[in-house]
C-alpha cells in the first residue's frame, strides 16, 4: 500500500477543503456518496482514506439500508485489500451507520450478511464493523451480541490471519458486555482459533 506522507489533520482538512470548494455538499447526497467511494479505487492509502472521512464526516446521515450494497463494492472490486483501511471504514463509518440507522437490527443483519463474502477484508469488516457496539451488546439492540457471535462463528473458520484477529477483536469487546457468552464461543472454537485470535478474545476474561 502506497504512502504520500500526509498526516490525518491535513487529509482531513483536505478532504472538507474540496466539499466546500467544489460546492460538492449541493450535489444530490447519491452523488456525493459515489464522489467518496470513487477515491477508494485510488491507490494511495491517504486517498482511501480521504474517502472514509468523507462517508463519515460528511455523508453519514444521508445513508440508508438501500446503501449497504454500495458501501459492500469497494471490497468486491478490490479497492479496500488491506486492514488499515478496511478497519478505518468499519469504525468510521459502519458501525456509526448502524448505529444510527433508523433501524439499528435491519442495518447490523445486512452488514453481518458480508461474513460470507468472498473477499476476506468484506468478512473482517462484517465482525470489526461492531468493535465499538459490542461493549454495549444488547442495550444497543435484542439480539447484537448473538448476532456477533455468529458472525464470528463464520469468520473463525478461515485461517488467515486478518480473519481471525477480526474475531479476537470483536469478542475482547463483546466480552465487557456479556463474558460468559465469550466464554463459551472461545470453548467451543478454540480449535479453531489461532493463538492471536485466543488471545485477544480472551484478554478481558484474564483479566490483562
Amino acid at each position: 500500500m502506497p504512502f504520500r506522507g500526509a498526516p490525518m489533520a491535513e487529509i482531513r482538512r483536505v478532504m472538507h477543503e474540496l466539499w466546500e470548494d467544489r460546492e460538492l455538499a449541493a450535489l444530490p447526497a447519491e452523488r456525493q456518496v459515489e464522489i467518496a467511494l470513487r477515491l477508494f479505487v485510488e491507490p494511495y492509502s491517504e486517498d482511501k482514506l480521504t474517502g472514509v472521512l468523507a462517508l463519515a464526516e460528511r455523508l453519514l446521515g444521508h445513508l440508508t439500508l438501500a446503501d449497504v450494497p454500495r458501501l459492500a463494492r469497494p471490497f468486491a472490486e478490490g479497492d479496500i485489500d488491506d486492514w488499515s483501511t478496511c478497519d478505518w471504514y468499519c469504525v468510521k463509518v459502519l458501525g456509526p451507520f448502524i448505529e444510527r440507522a433508523p433501524d439499528p437490527r435491519a442495518a447490523a443483519e445486512a452488514v453481518a450478511a458480508w461474513r460470507s463474502a468472498e473477499s476476506l477484508w468484506q468478512r473482517r469488516a462484517a465482525a470489526v464493523a461492531f468493535v465499538n457496539l459490542a461493549p454495549r451488546a444488547d442495550d444497543v439492540f435484542p439480539g447484537l451480541a448473538r448476532l456477533i457471535l455468529d458472525v464470528c462463528a463464520s469468520n473463525v473458520r478461515d485461517p488467515a490471519r486478518f480473519s481471525q484477529t477480526g474475531v479476537g477483536w470483536v469478542l475482547r469487546e463483546l466480552s465487557r458486555a456479556d463474558p460468559e457468552a465469550v466464554a463459551g464461543f472461545v470453548r467451543d472454537h478454540r480449535h479453531e482459533m489461532s493463538r492471536e485470535a485466543l488471545r485477544a478474545a480472551t484478554a478481558r476474561l484474564r483479566g490483562d
